[in-house]
């Protein structure tokens, strides 16, 4: 079996991209909690949600940058 290496900066802009994600998915919380005109305490009890959100967004993510790689690879 082939060992990988993945490299410092690789895991850089992984965590990055991430975080991203967490801030993109906190951000539509709480426009929806604006929105929508419920409490602030909301922010909190809802960060279970917003990670899931941000794991869908990175996801999401993921498969366009697979897909471009795919393109490009040709």
């Amino acid at each position: 079996m082939k060992d990988t290496l993945i490299t410092a900066r690789r895991k850089k802009i992984e965590l990055v991209t991430l975080g991203v994600c967490f801030l993109l998915a906190f951000l539509l919380n709480l426009g929806c909690i604006l929105y929508y005109g419920t409490s602030f305490s909301e922010l909190g009890s809802q960060l279970g949600y917003v990670t899931v959100i941000a794991v869908a967004f990175y996801l999401i993510w993921t498969g366009i940058r697979l897909i471009i790689w795919l393109f490009r690879r040709k």
